[in-house]
């Protein structure tokens, strides 16, 4: 319930005692969809953390944030040095508005528009992330229509319908589905007041306690009053404001989803294991069990090189006693093509292999019942593993790979200057060495197109490269180029050659400095060093 409304407001009351009369010193972003800002006094400095992925939005304020030394990016540089005013919050919307001296800020939860804005008396509206401008315009007019508060909204929906709680729902869509859930939970008969029910568990959701619940079983962890009893759990943590609530709750969130992540992984990878043991303890107990062939062959063997006289060149057969047996006639299988020594060799070869064979056998079978033992074990254990580190050790010890590595790797995005060509193609574009490094050796794909200004030292530049079938335009080629030499010390030239070739032809070699890299082939384009026409710098990345 971090995102139902009427959190939000009781966030509002809570965040005004912080944030009021404190003075904004910077706004930064170095996560995709996360915008902090930095406010305090002379002896201390505070975070607000606001979120607009709309999957999982949320604000909070945190006494502590890590901000990296580089890759990160300052906005809104027209707040900085103002006080905070006030924090209120829509009467009828998920919109928070802080307000501060000559300019506020709109935190907004609405679907793709879910955002951060800013706006100063005298400016149009800035977005965090990028929309088109009708939108933006849209909202702007919107943001100054509405009433704001600095008070509880104890809604109390006044409605007559035979389908009271639908019926409210759609007038009021703040309300939610979560507190329509408890709502209908508490009516037991045709005769309980539906509207009293209602309005007392809105009414819960600012005076009691806030609680975390913890679902191991089913990776689920939910924010909710102690009173309410919609969300299993196998665990409940009760805490008396709702800032330290949603704080406890968004690590918890983080980590139980990460956890569950690593356990699926694992234990698909154990069943998978297990499964292939299975078979191969199977196939390997069949061949034990039907036990070595080696004195069969060994007895064919000494019975031919005793009869070795009688075995002619081209025979297929041969037929001796059986000094082993019952002393009667055998016949002996030959190879025609072969010398009467070389028949002889042959059973003595199938001797020896079949005697390495089954001890083999007798091998892999001991090490895949150990093996199968083991991740039985492990797979006994993995419910008490409560640690991440132990965790991914696990994996890296079972040389499991994780599957969200490409997922990890399109977020590495963030870290780079990101252009839109001809509203298509994506260019990114290294910031230092070290960065450089990053993009071609850990974010650029085999088949992305890479490019550098030759002669000079410069940024590396990469060409995403979505669709390998559909060949990229020379002019797009070109327009990538040209902010290659953009990007270099040879900004200023007229016209400079730029070298690109695929990615998987550029190589990083042990004990090259950073952003040092040997092209294994290269084109070269001669360009004028811009960012050219149809070339967008995108500000959302």
């Amino acid at each position: 319930m971090i995102k139902n409304y009427f959190y939000l407001n009781r966030f509002v009351i809570e965040a005004a005692d912080i944030l009021s009369g404190k003075k904004v010193y910077h706004i930064f972003t170095q996560e995709k969809d996360k915008l902090i800002l930095v406010f305090g006094n002379e002896y201390e400095e505070q975070y607000l953390e606001m979120y607009v992925n709309p999957g999982q939005p949320h604000i909070n304020i945190r006494e502590h944030y890590s901000r990296a030394r580089k890759n990160t990016i300052n906005l809104f540089t027209n707040a900085y040095g103002q006080n905070i005013r006030s924090i209120k919050i829509a009467d009828d919307d998920r919109i928070i508005k802080i307000e501060l001296e000559i300019a506020s800020l709109y935190f907004t939860i609405r679907g793709k528009y879910t955002n951060v804005y800013f706006k100063t008396v005298s400016s149009n509206i800035i977005p965090f992330k990028k929309i088109d401008d009708r939108a933006l315009t849209e909202l702007g007019d919107e943001f100054k229509r509405k009433n704001y508060l600095d008070c509880l909204n104890k809604l109390n929906p006044e409605i007559e319908s035979d389908d009271y709680f639908s019926a409210v729902k759609k007038k009021y869509p703040v309300i939610g589905n979560e507190i329509i859930k408890e709502a209908k939970r508490r009516v037991k008969s045709e005769e309980d007041d539906k509207k009293e029910i209602l309005r007392e568990v809105i009414e819960e959701i600012f005076i009691e306690q806030p609680c975390v619940l913890i679902n191991e079983d089913t990776a689920e962890v939910h924010l909710a009053p102690v009173t309410f009893d919609i969300f299993g759990y196998t665990e409940k943590k009760q805490f008396d404001s709702l800032i330290d609530a949603q704080t406890f709750y968004l690590s918890k969130k983080r980590f139980i989803s990460e956890k569950h992540r690593l356990l699926k992984l694992i234990i698909r990878h154990i069943e998978k294991e297990l499964k292939k043991l299975s078979n191969k303890i199977n196939n390997l107990s069949a061949v034990v069990e039907k036990g070595s062939k080696e004195e069969e062959y060994k007895q064919l063997g000494n019975l031919l090189l005793v009869n070795i006289g009688k075995i002619k060149p081209g025979m297929e057969s041969i037929e001796v006693e059986d000094i082993y047996g019952s002393n009667e006639k055998i016949k002996i299988k030959l190879n025609p093509k072969l010398p009467p020594k070389k028949n002889i060799d042959y059973y003595f070869d199938k001797s020896k292999a079949e005697k390495i064979s089954v001890q083999k056998s007798k091998e892999l079978l001991t090490q895949a019942k150990a093996k199968f033992k083991e991740l039985k074990e492990i797979e006994a254990n993995l419910k008490s593993i409560d640690d991440l580190k132990e965790l991914k050790g696990l994996m890296k010890k079972m040389k499991i790979k994780d599957k969200d590595y490409n997922q990890a790797k399109e977020e590495l995005k963030i870290k780079f200057k990101h252009y839109l060509i001809d509203d298509k193609y994506n260019v990114y574009v290294g910031r230092d060495s070290k960065n450089n490094d990053l993009l071609t050796t850990k974010f650029a794909k085999q088949n992305d197109y890479w490019f550098h200004a030759r002669s000079v030292s410069g940024s590396h530049v990469v060409l995403r490269v979505e669709n390998t079938k559909e060949p990229v335009p020379k002019s797009v080629l070109k327009k990538a180029a040209a902010l290659a030499a953009y990007h270099s010390k040879a900004k200023t030239a007229g016209v400079v050659p730029v070298a690109y070739t695929l990615k998987k032809y550029v190589v990083k070699k042990k004990g090259f400095p950073a952003g040092t890299v040997h092209l294994l082939r290269e084109d070269v384009l001669l360009v004028k060093p811009e960012i050219p026409k149809g070339c967008e710098f995108v500000t959302d990345e």
